[in-house]
């Protein structure tokens, strides 16, 4: 997890705006961090990038890397993360952003995530498949 002063800045710079679940109708625009070292990450953004468009969902996807600073934006309505593992980078970005409904696939200290679809233990699955499981759930959303 994160050291003593991430931890620090973590806390000092978290978004206060309270987060819920949302229907699928009611999202107009979705951040994805992708996980860009996956061997699947180029299918995974194709996936992502064309179930969005169909739905007319306004889309902005951030590729990220290991040991690399991410970079995404704050302001956003959803934030999907389907980088596995937890690092405090990811923490930070996922606690700083502003968005209503974030998902993820490893739940954080504190619970920041409304919804987690995570691997079963011992078990690694795909970006694709763990993002066509995230969208199943939030479809059924009434």
């Amino acid at each position: 997890m994160a050291s003593f002063p991430a931890s620090i800045l973590i806390r000092a710079f978290r978004s206060k705006n309270p987060t819920s679940l949302m229907r699928l109708a009611d999202i107009s625009q979705v951040t994805v961090l992708l996980d860009a070292d996956a061997d699947d990450a180029a299918a995974a953004e194709e996936k992502v990038k064309k179930y969005f468009a169909r739905k007319g969902i306004q889309l902005v996807v951030f590729p990220v890397r290991q040991k690399k600073l991410i970079r995404a934006y704050r302001n956003t309505q959803v934030l999907l993360s389907l980088v596995s593992g937890d690092n405090w980078h990811l923490e930070y970005v996922i606690r700083r952003s502003r968005a209503v409904f974030k998902i993820g696939r490893t739940q954080l200290p504190g619970e920041p995530l409304d919804l987690v679809v995570s691997d079963p233990e011992g078990t690694h699955f795909p970006q694709t498949e763990v993002f066509d499981r995230m969208m199943d759930l939030v479809e059924s959303f009434k």
